[in-house]
């Protein structure tokens, strides 16, 4: 008994812990009411609560490569990835019914996801490696590429001229097909280019 005596107090104390970090801060899902079907200020919703992705269950960390969904009825869905985006988009009933949104570093803000220009060998959270831009010249000369941290690019200049930038729906159907840097043959091609 004395030896089981210990780890029933740390289990008792993990489950203290664990109720009381779940009671402390709110955890948001969805934000209901949004009539202007417009996307939301994260910045102002997390201080004082943690926004999760509704497809992988992540907390929403970084905001460039973070995304919104925004159903037709004034739901607003947050994810922290764009592929994760478009996986639960997909999965839905309403799929054809709800406005994307994407962040895009250029002006800090969420524009409609078929504006947006898009790369394939992004650093994000989940690892799709999808990352959107304002402007075909933004996602051509982005730096937040697994090419540049594993290949060693430091400038435009050494990277390869033709670099393949993408719309939506070509970004959508390649994550839709697991095409991402999520799957290594994948990983391999994309990197390569």
């Amino acid at each position: 008994m004395k030896r089981l005596l210990p780890y029933l107090l740390l289990i008792i104390l993990g489950i203290f812990l664990y109720n009381y970090a779940q009671s402390t801060s709110e955890n948001i899902y969805c934000v209901k009411g949004n009539t202007k079907k417009e996307p939301l200020p994260i910045e102002e919703i997390k201080k004082d609560k943690k926004i999760i992705c509704s497809d992988c269950g992540m907390m929403v960390k970084m905001l460039n490569t973070s995304a919104q969904v925004v159903t037709p009825s004034g739901e607003t869905y947050f994810f922290d990835d764009v592929g994760c985006m478009i996986r639960w988009v997909d999965k839905n009933s309403f799929k054809n019914d709800v406005q994307m949104f994407v962040f895009v570093p250029e002006c800090s803000c969420y524009i409609d996801a078929y504006d947006a220009w898009y790369i394939r060998d992004g650093i994000t959270p989940i690892g799709y490696g999808v990352i959107a831009y304002g402007t075909s010249m933004g996602a051509l000369r982005s730096d937040l590429t697994r090419s540049d941290q594993e290949y060693g690019f430091n400038n435009y200049k050494e990277k390869d001229a033709d670099k393949s930038i993408y719309e939506f729906d070509e970004v959508k159907l390649y994550v839709l097909r697991g095409e991402t840097l999520l799957h290594p043959i994948m990983k391999k091609i994309i990197l390569n280019k």
